[in-house]
């Protein structure tokens, strides 16, 4: 490391002296050392249009010949810093060329090297996002939205670390202990952690919820606190959106703490329902209509035949009908799927019935009167009719 450190020394100091010699060439003086400095940035600004951009350029021609996306996306994103640095080098041999202070060039040169480090942390920062499409088939692993919701915290995660060692070392440069500073930090240590220990706790459940593939976006759950579909799995808390259209924004202690349901797991969707037939159906009629029943559920397609259960049965003696349950599962798991196939099999159960020439009960009550009161006329009555018939 110190022969490389001494070798660019060297060579600074021999490109400067060059430059130098060829301002003596132009006359030297003030004006001349101007002018030379302004060669200077002017050669370095051409430079780095035709470097940098053809260099990138040819870099990404190659990736993309290899099929290297994301090799060209991360340099995309080096483009910017990287003109950045090369404008600042240009900066720095251009205060070589001209005489400044001690003092004005040495602070000159300082600020010229923070540069140039805000711009190496300013590249990686921007590479974060493309090196993110990588994880892809690792993160692939825990399902589209879910890989998608880890990505997304890698990549703040790695940002937010990037942009906190960037700027220890910027301060360090500016002569900021910072080492004294986390220290005094770790003094109050025990009140913010005393303070962020809910933080704390949401993160730690972010990451549960991200090992146990509680969930994904997309996905729609249910809590003791709400039910809907999730839209965001943040690092602290996960953002869900209810059928009445409202935002729930949830901490992830409190749900990890709690049962949680999730719907979209499901492998079949139940449908449970009773038919309810008139007294005056025949015994003869309900084993007819039982058995329809049966077949017609074997031999749809649409409901599931293994690994669940499929029950029909006279079940109760109702207080106006002759109960039969279903009790079966669907194929499918889709809402609006499972809709429809409830729909029809309402029709067709409708029709097994009718077939039967059986009726469908419905709420009644029968009232049974063994004798009515005789009817007497009042001695009034018998007066008033005379006096009429009179």
């Amino acid at each position: 490391m110190d022969e490389i450190t001494t070798e660019l020394d060297n060579l600074n100091e021999e490109v400067i002296g060059h430059m130098n010699s060829w301002v003596d060439m132009l006359g030297g003086g003030e004006i001349g050392r101007l002018v030379g400095a302004a060669l200077v940035l002017l050669v370095f600004f051409i430079f780095k249009r035709v470097l940098v951009r053809g260099a990138l350029a040819i870099l990404r021609r190659i990736a993309q010949q290899r099929s290297e996306s994301m090799m060209g996306n991360v340099l995309d994103a080096f483009a910017l810093p990287l003109q950045a640095l090369f404008m600042l080098l240009g900066v720095y041999f251009a205060t070589e060329v001209l005489t400044l202070p001690e003092e004005i060039d040495a602070f000159a040169v300082e600020a010229i090297s923070i540069a140039a480090g805000f711009c190496v942390f300013w590249a990686l920062f921007r590479a974060v996002e493309p090196l993110g499409v990588s994880l892809n088939r690792l993160v692939g692993r825990f399902g589209a939205g879910l890989g998608d919701d880890l990505r997304q915290f890698f990549i703040r995660g790695v940002k937010t670390l990037i942009v906190v060692i960037g700027g220890v070392i910027i301060l360090e440069n500016w002569g900021i202990d910072v080492s004294a500073f986390l220290g005094g930090l770790g003094l109050a240590g025990m009140a913010v952690a005393l303070a962020a220990k809910d933080s704390v706790a949401n993160i730690f459940g972010g990451l549960t919820i991200f090992a146990d593939n509680l969930y994904k976006r997309g996905d729609w759950i249910e809590t003791p606190h709400f039910e809907g579909t999730v839209e965001v799995v943040g690092l602290r808390a996960t953002k869900v959106r209810t059928f009445a259209k409202a935002l729930v924004t949830m901490p992830n202690a409190q749900i990890v703490d709690s049962p949680v349901i999730n719907w979209s797991r499901m492998t079949h969707r139940r449908i449970k329902m009773v038919i309810g037939l008139e007294y005056r159906t025949t015994a003869k009629q309900m084993e007819a209509i039982v058995d329809k029943l049966r077949d017609f559920l074997k031999n749809d397609e649409d409901v599931a035949q293994t690994d669940v259960a499929q029950m029909v049965h006279l079940s109760d003696f109702g207080a106006s009908s002759i109960n039969i349950d279903l009790y079966y599962f669907t194929t499918t798991t889709d809402w609006v799927t499972w809709r429809d196939i409830r729909n029809r099999h309402i029709i067709a159960f409708k029709r097994i019935v009718e077939e039967e020439d059986a009726a469908f009960a419905f709420p009644s009550q029968s009232l049974y009167v063994e004798s009515m009161p005789e009817i007497i006329n009042s001695p009034k009555d018998d007066q008033r009719s005379e006096r009429k018939i009179g």
